[in-house]
């Protein structure tokens, strides 16, 4: 959901994103980084969305 909400983050309300943003701010000690990371690379712009998610929720 975190890249998701990252990916589409201009298609969506800018309250909903927020919303999202703040329950994974509000829960990072409990997410897998190594995983995460993972995911990321599968996708193409991944610098820029591993730059975002790292300014908006660490």
């Amino acid at each position: 959901m975190l890249i998701e909400a990252v990916r589409y983050k201009k298609k969506l309300p800018f309250d909903y994103y927020k919303e999202i943003i703040e329950y994974y701010r509000n829960h990072k000690m409990d997410l897998d980084i190594e995983k995460l990371q993972e995911y990321i690379d599968f996708f193409s712009k991944c610098d820029k969305i591993e730059e975002i998610i790292q300014m908006e929720v660490f």
